[in-house]
């Protein structure tokens, strides 16, 4: 089976949520005004990697604005984004991996590295940046990092992830402002995330081999009143539209 960062997100908050979307392939209907965001995002990043292939782009921004403005406050806040001083520099960048029988794979928005140090960065389109805290705990950071380390030469010291909200603006101005949050990373946490990605794919296997729906998280938790599936585990009524949608750009259409 294949898996994700979004799979183990799933696995890690709710094995009976992960069985409604994964394995059973339920879906939800996206809400119209989240389906504009990913779109919107879905254009940038398409801007951003056939601009580092050197296709033109002219015709991504012409009558979008705003991915212009982005792209212009990127480019004046990070110019260093954009020195080609690596040894190695990729656009959806993929690498993959077998990891206890299951085949992990990650795509990079942009792969950069140097003889002794590598840099993932990821554009979120987010209109809000998410706290360092939280990043740093998302299943998106812990396994990219992870497969950066175990499928190059680098130790975890030497690696790093770097997340730029392109989409946020100024409090007072309101023009677009990116930010950044850097993340470094940790022989400790490398072995944690390790452990995790181990603990999850053995507990999966087994519940799997005992051919019974995976289980449940404990009655009363919060996350069933934000759960699209609480009718289905009879848990509740369902959520407002807005808020059924679990991070899609997490969690990639994946053949089992």
């Amino acid at each position: 089976m294949r898996l994700s960062q979004g799979h183990l997100t799933l696995l890690d908050e709710c094995p009976r949520r992960f069985q409604h979307t994964v394995l059973d392939g339920l879906t939800v209907p996206a809400a119209p005004e989240l389906l504009a965001g990913q779109q919107w995002g879905d254009r940038f990043h398409l801007f951003m990697q056939q601009r580092e292939m050197g296709l033109p782009v002219a015709d991504l921004v012409a009558n979008d604005r705003e991915l212009q403005e982005s792209w212009e406050a990127l480019r004046a806040i990070a110019p260093d984004l954009f020195v080609c001083d690596e040894i190695f520099r990729q656009s959806e960048h993929e690498r993959s991996r077998v990891v206890n029988g299951y085949w992990f794979t990650v795509v990079y928005d942009l792969l950069r590295l140097w003889g002794d140090r590598g840099e993932i960065v990821d554009w979120k389109t987010y209109l809000r940046p998410k706290p360092a805290a939280a990043l740093q705990r998302d299943w998106q950071t812990r396994l990219y990092l992870y497969m950066l380390v175990e499928t190059t030469d680098l130790t975890p010291a030497q690696v790093t992830m770097t997340y730029w909200f392109v989409r946020t603006r100024d409090r007072q101005t309101q023009h677009i402002a990116p930010q950044c949050v850097h993340i470094a990373y940790t022989a400790d946490r490398h072995a944690q995330t390790h452990h995790d990605v181990l603990r999850l794919t053995t507990q999966l296997s087994q519940w799997q081999a005992q051919g019974n729906p995976l289980p449940q998280v404990p009655m009363g938790s919060d996350r069933c009143h934000r759960c699209p599936f609480a009718i289905r585990c009879q848990r509740g009524s369902a959520p407002e539209p807005t808020l059924m949608l679990p991070a899609l750009d997490d969690i990639a259409e994946i053949p089992l």
